[in-house]
């Protein structure tokens, strides 16, 4: 396939056919609709393995497709990869937080990732296209150490939901809360991969969404007028699309894991076993390891890098503890010296309290706003927490809402989200391919001898177009 040089036209075909195939494997939108349907009915084993490899598969194809398979992409493919991205990343994440099933959640989480992801790749594309060899080995650097991020964060995201619905047979996180009392060991390796999902220092997923974001910051000096202008402003929906799954990761472990049990049934939840904790605790060091050594990562992923695009990152001379992708600049970021500061801060916050307080006790119960007796029905749900979202970005939703009448003698108020891809597209298309399979259901006689005459004219039409 290397050796065969596909004029231009033919070469963008090739390419978007193949995107749309890897696409539909990634979840990019508008192909993502089976994505959240499959994580809730998957063990979620499984669902680790579909979301942290099975879905990669997809980067892997796109980019042998784009850099070593059609030779040199064009900049152009860059742009048109660059805007699915995005639009699939913002277009998951706040699906993500409007769920209200966990796992289904995590699948429109990891939408959002994978949006990034190609987001990554189409910069890429776009830098290489234009002889911006230094800037695209950068974009394709943060996409590949995204790809390796999300394997673990979200491994790590999916087991601990498994460990919680196997303990108490619940995804639904309207029933759940409290369960760090029950499930402690759960839920603190839970929470690592939370943060590191928040793209929170000195975690992973900070350092590959900072990366993309200086490969962003460099769009203006694109050689191409409006593209130049354009580009800049993909970093603000990255960052946009950051936040948002900050927002989304509060609501994930505060609903499970914090307050207080919203059903009885909780107080018989049982921590994770031996083994279980091995699986989450190795991916927790992952998510370290990959935060706290970012130099040693990217120097590992060169070597794919300059395989695929023949572009490389300049020799810088900083030391290993300090990243600083583009030599010259000033922008660096050392995970070390962060993760030595804040621990620094949390001890001489410990020590000052200790040398300072005047050991003088007075108990008394906390404040509770003026309410006695709360209870679980008092704190936030998983519905509290998206109903912002479902306001601000309502174009993305279709809503149903359920009223109740003044009649009612027990009245009922319900919403449901739905997805106006899934219902304004897909529905349609399978109604249309439901009516035409029933045009030619008279074809199925139920007989042999019917089928074998079918095969016998197929047969026969197939010779007359070879002769």
């Amino acid at each position: 396939m290397r050796s065969a040089h596909l004029a231009p036209p033919w070469a963008a075909i090739a390419f978007f056919l193949a995107l749309v195939g890897f696409g539909a494997k990634a979840g990019l939108v508008p192909l993502h609709v089976w994505l959240p349907e499959a994580h809730p009915a998957a063990p979620s084993p499984v669902s680790a393995l579909m979301s942290g490899v099975m879905l990669k598969m997809a980067v892997y194809g796109v980019l042998r497709v784009a850099f070593d398979l059609l030779g040199k992409p064009d900049w152009w493919w860059g742009l048109v990869l660059l805007a699915v991205g995005l639009f699939s990343a913002l277009y998951g994440v706040v699906f993500a937080a409007a769920q209200t099933d966990m796992k289904r959640l995590l699948a429109w989480s990891s939408i959002e990732n994978l949006g990034i992801i190609f987001t990554g790749i189409g910069l890429a594309i776009a830098f290489h296209g234009v002889g911006m060899h230094s800037l695209s080995a950068l974009a394709l650097s943060a996409a590949l150490y995204h790809s390796l991020n999300h394997a673990f964060m979200k491994s790590l995201l999916f087991l601990g939901t498994g460990a919680v619905l196997h303990s108490t047979g619940e995804r639904n996180l309207g029933r759940l809360g409290g369960l760090i009392h029950r499930m402690p060991w759960v839920a603190w390796l839970t929470l690592v991969g939370a943060l590191a999902m928040a793209g929170l220092p000195p975690l992973n997923g900070f350092v590959s969404e900072w990366l993309l974001l200086q490969a962003f910051l460099f769009a203006h000096e694109v050689p191409r007028s409006f593209t130049n202008m354009m580009l800049p402003l993909g970093a603000a929906l990255v960052a946009l699309c950051a936040a948002l799954s900050a927002y989304v990761m509060v609501k994930f472990f505060g609903v499970i894991f914090l307050g207080q049990p919203r059903e009885p049934a909780l107080a018989r939840a049982h921590d994770a076993g031996l083994l279980e904790r091995i699986g989450l605790i190795w991916l927790a060091l992952g998510c370290f390891a990959l935060g706290l050594l970012p130099t040693y990562v990217i120097g590992a992923l060169q070597v794919a890098v300059e395989q695929l695009s023949g572009d490389s990152l300049p020799n810088t001379t900083a030391p290993w503890w300090l990243l600083m992708p583009v030599p010259g600049r000033t922008t660096s970021y050392s995970a070390p010296v962060f993760l030595i500061a804040l621990v620094a801060a949390v001890l001489i916050t410990v020590f000052a309290v200790r040398r300072f307080y005047h050991h003088r006790v007075r108990r008394a119960a906390p404040w509770d706003c003026g309410f006695g007796g709360l209870n679980a029905r008092m704190q936030d749900t998983a519905e509290g927490f998206g109903q912002p979202i479902r306001h601000i970005f309502g174009a993305f939703f279709a809503i149903k809402r359920d009223l109740p009448s003044p009649f009612d003698v027990a009245p009922h108020y319900r919403v449901s989200v739905g997805d106006r891809l899934w219902q304004g597209l897909y529905l349609p298309l399978g109604a249309l391919v439901q009516r035409i399979a029933d045009a030619f259901a008279w074809l199925q006689q139920g007989r042999i001898s019917t089928y074998l005459l079918y095969s016998f004219i197929t047969l026969i039409g197939l010779l007359a177009l070879m002769l």
